[in-house]
């Protein structure tokens, strides 16, 4: 059984998948991850009538999103791992929003990344990236995507398809379906790295600067 957790933004979610089956929740809290997500995590196997000892895989998003959301949420995916001795995985906002919603097209995933930018990423028609992940302004967005790309996804899709005849927005959820992270994680291949977040922005957070 798979377990997935998503607190990258102001969703706490997480999903259990078994086979073909899955078993998936999303609370919008805005903040508090910390405090809610374990309290979740054990109401959803017991929904599953099952135990943590039936977990054999962790996925966890790893952004971009809210800093403490992300340090959240990988904390505890590489906590449950180790305690259950089974591998993590990682997986971008970006590819979970491909593989929910590329059916067969390209697509831009464009998330609102707030102080007048936003962070991007494009995917082929078989959901396959074909750019980095970046941060690009407000002003950039409409042109940054390829111009063969219709189909867009995420929270600042509606800034990117402002200028773009025919663009059809399929979602502008802030948070993706934890359900793709699931599905990916199932099929990606364990290694011994533990997943890393995804920055795309420095922390707000300065270093103290002492005073003379």
């Amino acid at each position: 059984m798979l377990l997935a957790i998503d607190t990258s933004g102001p969703l706490c979610s997480a999903a259990l998948l078994d086979g073909g089956i899955l078993l998936e929740r999303s609370d919008d809290i805005g903040r508090g991850h910390a405090e809610h997500l374990m309290g979740m995590l054990d109401d959803l196997l017991v929904e599953a009538r099952a135990g943590w000892v039936d977990i054999n895989r962790i996925a966890c998003s790893t952004g971009p999103g809210s800093f403490t959301g992300l340090r959240v949420g990988l904390a505890t995916a590489r906590g449950l791992a180790l305690a259950l001795k089974c591998p993590c995985i990682g997986v971008t906002v970006f590819e979970a929003f491909a593989e929910e919603f590329g059916q067969g097209e390209p697509i831009c995933v464009a998330m609102d990344a707030r102080r007048d930018q936003i962070w991007m990423q494009n995917f082929a028609d078989d959901s396959s990236a074909i750019s980095e992940p970046s941060g690009i302004t407000v002003m950039e967005a409409p042109n940054s995507p390829p111009k063969s790309t219709h189909r867009f996804a995420g929270s600042a899709a509606a800034m990117v398809t402002k200028l773009r005849d025919g663009a059809v927005i399929l979602s502008d959820a802030p948070s993706p379906p934890v359900g793709a992270i699931a599905r990916i994680a199932a099929s990606k291949s364990a290694d011994e790295q533990r997943p890393k977040p995804l920055y795309l922005r420095a922390p707000d957070a300065k270093p103290q600067v002492a005073l003379v």
